[in-house]
């Protein structure tokens, strides 16, 4: 057992330094366990993630719990801490982003692509049955694979095709101590109750392989939706410096429903001040009825994302109300810097400034330059061309990228668009 996950785990190891997210859990603990017996990677290399919830008694004793149980594999873990007020609902799933976003930072500022979750077969099949409870389609409910990538973050699962009783069995012959989470057994959260509804099934004798094998026909289902997707885009859509989406009206008519739909959620989640944010379905319908219908409302808008019809086109961009909600970002001129996950922007020289939105401000500077910025970019809105980058010194408009100007001339910004969609 011990040689099958230690191989298991040893064939995601891709990169010379990696960050696995361990939680105090038998789950994490096994990982953490196979990971300092891995003969594809150093210990030293391992970065040991625990999180301070701080959301009940004992959180701040499993953090150092986990970073003894480090200590003695010769591996080092860190403590990251959730500050500031704590959610009174919707606890779960505001601890879950939370996580997310605590994790991807530490890759982020150590240079950490890979980041390692105990997730198992266990939890594979519980989040099927969780997201088909909450109704979500062939996406949602495929979602939960062994690799996935997040804002340049790959998310690795190595355990999710093995059951938790062979983690157990592990952690009996190892002699690995974890602790117990006490919201495991907490019927508040519907998680739980699943759970409870999947181990009356168990003790039936269900077969989680069989489950699983369903699963993988799902999940090559999507893939194929995923590649026609794609050809249905490069047909229809159209996309303009990052700033717009233009969709043809023909798409509407000329192509499958669900496609309709994973688009429109394509366009959302590119414009959403939350990257990871992803609408109801059912707001996605009603903006695809407004779509074909003879509506008078010539804008709607959704997740940040106002869309407005032409004579032949649907056009897509970032609502302007939204736009202060982009934070702006140091320039540098070693690296390119990620902003509003569109753009990668570096400078060639080192700038006193700041990567933020032209805005109506920068557009009346331009304008004052005499450059003609409906023109240049195909007529596109002017409240799509206030989501364009710029660099400001305070209130100095330094450079506007895409429109090919610079303050001054010594000053060259390189800029690269991030990939859209699929």
């Amino acid at each position: 057992m011990s040689n099958k996950l230690i191989k298991t785990f040893d064939q995601y190891v891709t990169s010379q330094k990696i960050a696995i997210a361990v939680s105090g859990g038998i789950d994490s603990m096994v990982l953490m366990k196979v990971s300092s017996l891995s003969k594809k990677i150093k210990p030293k290399n391992i970065h040991i993630l625990t999180i301070n919830h701080d959301l009940r008694k004992g959180s701040k004793e499993e953090t150092l719990f986990v970073r003894k149980e480090a200590d003695k594999l010769g591996l080092k873990a860190t403590v990251l801490t959730w500050k500031g007020k704590k959610p009174k609902s919707g606890i779960q799933e505001k601890a879950r982003k939370k996580r997310q976003n605590l994790l991807f930072n530490y890759c982020k500022k150590n240079n950490i692509s890979d980041l390692f979750f105990a997730h198992h077969l266990d939890d594979q099949i519980e989040n099927f049955i969780f997201r088909m409870f909450r109704g979500s389609g062939i996406v949602g409910l495929t979602s939960f694979s062994n690799f996935s990538k997040i804002d340049k973050i790959n998310l690795i699962r190595p355990l999710i095709n093995t059951p938790k009783s062979d983690l157990l069995l592990f952690a009996k012959k190892q002699k690995i101590e974890w602790i117990e989470d006490p919201s495991n057994s907490n019927l508040d959260f519907d998680r739980v109750k699943v759970r409870n509804v999947l181990k009356n099934f168990y003790d039936s004798g269900f077969d989680k392989k069989l489950f699983l094998k369903s699963i993988s026909k799902l999940k090559s289902i999507n893939e194929d939706i995923e590649l026609l997707t794609g050809d249905y885009i490069a047909n229809y859509i159209e996309v303009y410096e990052n700033i717009y989406v233009s969709i043809k009206k023909e798409f509407f008519s000329n192509s499958p429903k669900e496609i309709q739909m994973r688009v429109i959620k394509n366009c959302i989640s590119f414009f959403a001040p939350e990257k990871l944010y992803s609408p109801k379905d059912i707001k996605i319908i009603n903006i695809l009825n407004w779509i074909k219908c003879n509506s008078k409302v010539e804008s709607k808008t959704l997740g940040g994302t106002l869309f407005k019809k032409n004579n032949n086109a649907i056009i897509l961009y970032k609502e302007v109300n939204k736009l202060s909600h982009i934070k702006p970002v140091n320039i540098s001129k070693s690296e390119f810097k990620s902003w509003d996950n569109r753009f990668l922007v570096k400078s060639n020289v080192k700038i006193d400034g700041k990567i933020s939105y032209l805005g109506p401000e920068g557009v009346k500077i331009l304008k004052s330059k005499k450059i003609d910025v409906n023109k240049a970019k195909k007529n596109a809105p002017i409240a799509a061309i206030y989501s364009s980058p710029a660099i400001w010194q305070k209130k100095r408009l330094i450079s506007a990228p895409i429109f090919d100007y610079n303050y001054n001339r010594s000053v060259n910004i390189e800029i690269k668009k991030i990939g859209y969609m699929i």
